[in-house]
């Protein structure tokens, strides 16, 4: 960890040179320890090329050439070399034409130079293959080394993330953030933004106790290390026999432009021709027939906004008639508000509790790095009470009862709910830190592949063309779900019923709310089947109409949206066009304290863009999870992590000690004080009680095998006494 003094706030003019003058000592022997191959060009060469001579070249008000192609691989050669590498980015960015990208380079400078909008011109060189806004601010900072700081990941932990390894996104909100606190420093010491960045390089590369060292020090070889980005959030999983290429493009610049998808490997081509070998009209006349529902549907939400969100109240839950209209409005739309849960002086008291257990104890990490908002904390004393509330519970197995499985065998109970312990998030007036585009979580492009989505058969009515009989609510075929192959940060290991938020605050729609898209199984059914189709004509009045659209005859490899390892599948106007998502994203009405927001697991969704209330927008993030095997397994884990104190372990992250030494930490009477034993059940405290009434037999042996997993030790102790009255 980098001594107090040396991150960004508090550096010396100083300590901030002496480290400066670190940095070509420290290329040297990284260069020296990594070598070349023959023909190849060293670190130090590359090095100097991005420093000295293109600086030369492109730096001045009226620089000697245009940028050419060449000039660009040699310095994302530096980049890769100098930091991460990236198999498969160099391939992409070759593929760019060179007339192409002299002239988006050029426009991009010439508007730079006369707006000074760093933002708008690496937004416009990420229009190039493989350049995100990484690569695109590489390519900017060499035209403007004194004002212009590169996204490197060592400059992003140092000015962002308070000198500690986190994961990045690598996108357009991140650059922003990275540039307005570059600016700060430069402004503060009066010096350049190219400085910064070797400075960081050395912070990082060095390790906290060399670069606090009074003495300047030169890392041996052998002990420096390119800086990596710490994306783990979980245990290793087991081994999947995904192939090299697809982990090769794990590891490729992902923040290219909507309108330009990238091509995943070939072998993605080959699953999206065996989904629907044998099914090729069915399907192509079922995307027709979605169309023409999606216009329709489109058109009434447009309409009716946020009226068309359904809503209860929690006195109303046993209230025949009134449920019966609020599970048919759920069951269509997949989001849903449950109004009054908890009385709203509680619900403040929770988040009050919350804040003064921050307030007393050392500060927490969060997102953004530099103000945190999204906290990563999981055992305040409002969240354990909230998670072990009886009327919480109530209300989620009353959700839960919405899903149902055709496989009587099925290991699934929505009459037992478990807590799964997620972050607080205190949205404070004005960010745009936490906004985020359209998305559906819990997986990518393994709603497609045979050993993620495909292993309980989810979607397969959808690629057989029969998505109308598609059913979102059989929690049997989710049981199998494979939802993260690729072992990504930010999956959740328990099956989610539904994901949802407890509202902490009063949050009017815009205010740091939450959007949807009210229309599940249509949204889910285009976004699976959009991949298989292209526009005969890509503009014009019809391009929307059916007859636009072609069923492709050989498939290609773009999966629009998804990437391995992302974690999330993403949506956009530009990739599906027919969802209209400017119309069909519609904002959640307002929710007072206690209300609980909650959407199906497929759902589309997004936080406002920008948080543009007056007050903060608190909510604690609670989803409603099933009773089942690997939810068990999943609560043995977490159980440990709440006694000990530790992060839950789908947020594991470098061997933090999280809460461990926290005053006030709750603890197991204070869960029992909170909720009862439904509260301690609810946390894999206490066993279930298998002799209650089951609803069947499935659910008795489900219960069984729960309480082996949770209580190994009693289990073991009945089997003996059981033996010794045999004998």
């Amino acid at each position: 960890m980098l001594d107090q003094s040396l991150l960004p706030n508090n550096i010396s003019l100083g300590q901030f040179q002496q480290l400066l003058g670190r940095y070509d000592s420290l290329i040297e022997s990284i260069s020296s320890a990594k070598g070349a191959k023959p023909g190849q060009k060293t670190l130090l060469e590359l090095d100097r090329f991005r420093y000295r001579d293109a600086v030369n070249i492109y730096g001045s008000e009226e620089p000697k050439s245009t940028m050419t192609l060449k000039d660009v691989k040699t310095l994302v050669d530096w980049k890769l070399r100098h930091g991460k590498f990236r198999p498969t980015l160099m391939k992409l960015v070759s593929s760019n034409d060179d007339a192409l990208v002299e002239r988006i380079i050029r426009e991009a400078v010439e508007e730079y130079r006369s707006s000074l909008d760093t933002s708008k011109a690496v937004r416009a060189i990420s229009n190039l293959k493989g350049i995100g806004p990484a690569t695109a601010s590489l390519l900017l900072s060499v035209h403007d080394s004194h004002g212009v700081i590169f996204f490197s990941d060592e400059v992003f932990y140092w000015l962002c993330c308070n000198g500690q390894k986190s994961p990045i996104k690598y996108n357009a909100k991140e650059y922003h953030e990275l540039s307005t606190t570059a600016q700060v420093l430069v402004k503060r010491l009066g010096v350049d933004a190219v400085d910064v960045e070797k400075v960081a390089y050395v912070l990082i590369n060095e390790g906290a106790s060399d670069a606090t060292s009074g003495d300047a020090k030169t890392a041996s070889p052998s002990d420096v290390k390119p800086a990596q980005v710490d994306s783990s959030r979980k245990p290793a999983k087991r081994k999947s026999n995904i192939s090299n290429d697809a982990t090769d493009l794990m590891a490729v610049d992902l923040s290219l432009p909507d309108l330009d998808p990238i091509p995943l490997p070939e072998r993605f081509a080959k699953i999206k021709r065996k989904l629907i070998a044998g099914n090729e009209k069915a399907v192509a006349d079922s995307f027709y027939r979605l169309l023409g529902r999606l216009r329709k549907e489109a058109e009434r939400i447009a309409a009716v906004g946020s009226d068309i969100i359904p809503s209860i109240d929690y006195l109303d839950i046993y209230d025949v008639a009134k449920v019966a209209i609020f599970r048919d409005a759920l069951k269509e739309r997949g989001v849903a508000i449950v109004r009054r849960v908890v009385p709203s002086n509680v619900a403040v008291s929770w988040k009050e509790e919350t804040q003064e257990y921050q307030s007393h104890n050392p500060p927490i990490k969060g997102i953004p790095c530099h103000d945190p908002q999204l906290y990563e904390l999981f055992w305040s004393p409002g969240q354990v009470r909230a998670r072990a509330d009886s009327r919480l519970l109530e209300v989620q197995r009353f959700v839960m009862r919405v899903w149902h499985s055709d496989d009587e065998e099925a290991l699934v109970s929505s009459n037992h709910a478990v807590a799964y312990a997620d972050r607080i998030r205190m949205r404070k007036p004005g960010d745009t830190f936490l906004a985020s585009g359209p998305h559906i979580d819990n997986g990518s492009v393994e709603r497609w592949e045979s050993d993620g989505y495909g292993r309980a058969g989810a979607y397969a009515k959808i690629f057989q063309g029969r998505w109308e009989e598609y059913d979102p609510w059989d929690s049997g075929a989710r049981l199998r779900v494979t939802s993260d192959l690729y072992n990504g940060a930010g999956s959740c290991s328990m099956f989610r019923m539904f994901q949802g938020w407890l509202s902490l605050s009063s949050i009017p729609p815009g205010a740091g709310s939450l959007l949807a898209c009210p229309m599940l199984q249509l949204t889910t059914a285009y976004l699976l089947l959009r991949p298989f189709f292209s526009p005969r004509f890509k503009s014009g009045p019809n391009f929307l109409h059916e007859d636009n659209w072609k069923l492709h005859v050989a498939q290609n490899s773009v999966l629009q949206g998804a990437v391995p390892g992302s974690g999330i599948q993403e949506l956009s106007d530009a990739l599906h066009p027919h969802l209209r998502l400017n119309k069909t994203m519609v904002s959640i009405p307002h929710v007072e304290p206690g209300d609980y927001v909650l959407w199906h697991p497929d759902a589309v969704h997004a936080p406002d863009a920008v948080h543009a209330g007056a007050s903060d927008s608190s909510v604690l993030y609670v989803p409603a999870c099933p009773l089942t095997q690997t939810n068990a397994l999943y609560l043995a884990r977490q159980r440990k992590a709440f006694l000990l104190g530790d992060p839950a372990p789908d947020f594991e992250s470098g061997g933090r000690r999280g809460e461990r030494e926290y005053m006030g930490r709750p603890g197991v009477q204070d869960v029992n004080d909170a909720g009862g034993e439904e509260g301690l059940r609810s946390m894999g405290l206490l066993p279930w009680d298998e002799k209650a009434g089951c609803a069947d037999r499935a659910e008795a042996e489900l219960l069984r095998l729960a309480n082996g997993i949770l209580f190994p030790d009693r289990y073991d102790m009945m089997a003996r006494r059981g033996g010794a009255k045999r004998l």
